[in-house]
C-alpha cells in the first residue's frame, strides 16, 4: 500500500511539474511579460486599480501569484486551453473588478501589430484624400454649402429689411430731428437767435482780452526770431476768427501743390466732369526718384485717377502727380483756384509752383466745404488726407488730423485741419530744409496754435453765456 501510494504520488507530482510550467507561463506577472511592459498596454490599466491605497490592488496581486498546488487537474488543463487563445487582463479597466466571463478577454494583440494597424489606418486616409474624385466631390460640397449659406443670408437680409420698412411705417414712437425747412427768419429779436449769432458772431479783434493777446504776442516774437521761421496762420473754421504771420510771403510749395490739384480733381469728379476711374499708364517717362511708391513698380502698368490721387496725397508719390497733371493740365486748375481768391498757385513755370499761407488756408476751407457737403466723394477725398504718412502738425489729445506736408530743398511746410470739438487749420511754412531741428519748429507751431485755439473758444463762451435764455 505505501509502495502504491508512493506510486501515485509520485505521477501526481510529475503531472504538476509539467502543468505547472504551463500555469507559470500564463500567470506570471514578471516585468519583461507583454501584459504591463508595453507603454500604451500598461496605460490600459486605471488610476484607480493603481493607486497603492486602493484595496483592489492587493486582491489582484493575489489572484496572479496564487499557487496552483490545491487546483484540481481537469480545472488546471481547462486554464491551459484557455489561456492559448485569450490575453490574460482578468480585469474591467472601468470598474476595477474580476471579470470571470472568459468571452469578454480580449484576443492578444502585439504592439507591433498596433503600430501596423495604425499605418494602415493612416495610409487608408491618405489615399482617400489624395484621390481626385474625392477632392472634385469635397470642393462641389464646400461650394454648394457656401452657396446655400449665402442665399440663407440674402434672405435673412430682405427679412429684415422688410421688418425695418414694415417698423419705419407704423412706428409710434416719439421722434425726434431736425427740420431743415425752419425759416430762421421768423426767429429775429429771440433768445436763440442771440445766442447762435453770438457764437457765429466775430468777436472784436481790437479789443481782446490778455489770455489771447499773450498766444498773438509770442506767435509774434517767435517768428520774428528766425527767419528760417517763415509764415503761420491760425483759422477757426466756424467763425473765421484769424491769427496769421507772413501770409502773403510767397515760397516754394513743394508737395503742398498736391492738395489743391486733388481737390479739384475730386470736385470735378463730383459735377460728372473727370471719372475716377479712367486708367493712365505709369510709363518710365514719369519716372521721380523721390517720395512714392510707383518708382519700385513696374513700367506699362495701368492705375485708375482714384488710386493715383490716393497715392499723390497718401504717400506724397510725385510719380503720381505728373501723371495726373499731364492729364487734366494746370490751366484749369489755376482758373478753379483763381477764382476762389488765391493769388500763387503755379506762379512758376513747373507742376509745383508757389504757395502762401493765405492761399493754403483757401484750399484747407475749401476741402473741408467739400467734405461737409458731398458725402460720397468729400468723405473719400478726405480720408486720403487723414492717412497722409507724413504728419509735421499732429494735433493735440489725440484729435484727428488731414495735412498735407511737403519738403524740397530749403522749403519744409505743413497745411492741416485739426478735428478738435472746433475744427480749425493750422499752416507752418518754412525754410528750414530737413535738418535735425525741423521737428522742434513744427512742435512749438502746433502748441501755440492750440493754446490760441483753446483761449479763444474760453472767451467767446464766457461772453455768449451772458445772455439768458430764461428768466428766473
Amino acid at each position: 500500500m505505501n509502495n502504491s501510494n508512493d506510486k501515485d504520488e509520485l505521477r501526481f507530482n510529475k503531472l504538476y511539474e509539467l502543468l505547472g510550467d504551463e500555469i507559470n507561463k500564463i500567470y506570471d506577472t514578471k516585468e519583461n511579460d507583454n501584459i504591463f511592459t508595453d507603454n500604451n498596454q500598461n496605460n490600459n490599466i486605471s488610476n484607480e486599480v493603481m493607486n497603492e491605497n486602493n484595496p483592489i490592488q492587493e486582491d489582484i496581486t493575489k489572484e496572479i501569484y496564487i499557487e496552483p498546488t490545491k487546483v484540481k487537474i481537469n480545472e488546471l488543463e481547462k486554464k491551459k486551453n484557455d489561456s492559448f487563445n485569450y490575453l490574460v487582463n482578468p480585469f474591467d479597466n472601468k470598474r476595477g473588478k474580476e471579470i470571470k466571463n472568459k468571452s469578454k478577454y480580449q484576443k492578444e494583440v502585439t504592439y507591433e501589430d498596433e503600430l501596423d494597424n495604425v499605418i494602415d489606418n493612416n495610409n487608408y486616409i491618405i489615399s482617400i484624400i489624395s484621390n481626385k474624385r474625392f477632392l472634385i466631390l469635397a470642393s462641389f460640397l464646400i461650394i454648394l454649402f457656401i452657396c446655400i449659406l449665402g442665399i440663407r443670408a440674402i434672405k435673412f437680409s430682405k427679412v429684415v429689411d422688410e421688418y425695418n420698412d414694415y417698423t419705419n411705417e407704423n412706428d409710434t414712437l416719439t421722434k425726434v430731428y431736425a427740420d431743415e425747412d425752419v425759416n430762421n427768419k421768423v426767429l429775429k429779436g429771440s433768445r436763440a437767435s442771440k445766442l447762435v449769432n453770438c457764437i457765429s458772431k466775430p468777436i472784436d479783434t481790437s479789443n481782446l482780452p490778455d489770455s489771447i493777446n499773450s498766444i498773438i504776442r509770442d506767435i509774434n516774437n517767435y517768428y520774428r526770431s528766425s527767419n528760417s521761421y517763415f509764415a503761420f496762420v491760425y483759422k477757426d473754421i466756424y467763425t473765421g476768427f484769424t491769427v496769421s504771420y507772413n501770409e502773403n510771403a510767397g515760397i516754394f510749395a513743394a508737395s503742398t501743390i498736391k492738395a489743391p490739384v486733388n481737390i479739384y480733381l475730386y470736385e470735378m469728379a463730383s459735377s460728372g466732369k473727370i471719372n475716377l476711374d479712367d486708367e493712365l499708364i505709369y510709363t518710365s517717362y514719369y519716372y521721380n526718384n523721390g517720395t512714392g511708391v510707383l518708382k519700385n513698380k513696374p513700367v506699362n502698368t495701368k492705375y485708375t485717377v482714384r488710386e493715383l490721387s490716393s497715392y499723390a496725397i497718401r504717400n506724397s508719390d510725385n510719380a503720381a502727380h505728373n501723371m495726373l497733371m499731364d492729364r487734366y493740365g494746370k490751366n484749369n486748375m489755376l482758373s478753379f483756384w483763381s477764382n476762389l481768391g488765391t493769388n500763387t498757385i503755379f506762379t512758376g513755370g513747373d507742376n509745383w509752383g508757389m504757395i502762401n499761407a493765405h492761399d493754403a488756408v483757401i484750399y484747407m476751407e475749401e476741402l473741408y466745404d467739400f467734405y461737409v457737403n458731398n458725402n460720397e466723394y468729400g468723405e473719400e477725398l478726405m480720408n486720403n488726407f487723414l492717412n497722409a504718412k507724413t504728419k509735421f502738425i499732429t494735433g493735440k489729445n489725440n484729435y484727428k488730423v488731414a495735412n498735407k506736408s511737403g519738403w524740397s530743398g530749403y522749403s519744409q511746410h505743413d497745411v492741416a485741419i485739426i478735428f478738435a470739438d472746433n475744427p480749425y487749420i493750422v499752416v507752418a511754412l518754412s525754410n528750414l530744409g530737413m535738418n535735425n531741428n525741423y521737428m522742434n519748429y513744427f512742435n512749438r507751431v502746433n502748441d501755440l496754435a492750440y493754446s490760441l485755439h483753446t483761449e479763444y473758444w474760453k472767451y467767446k463762451m464766457d461772453m455768449c453765456n451772458d445772455i439768458k435764455l430764461y428768466e428766473e
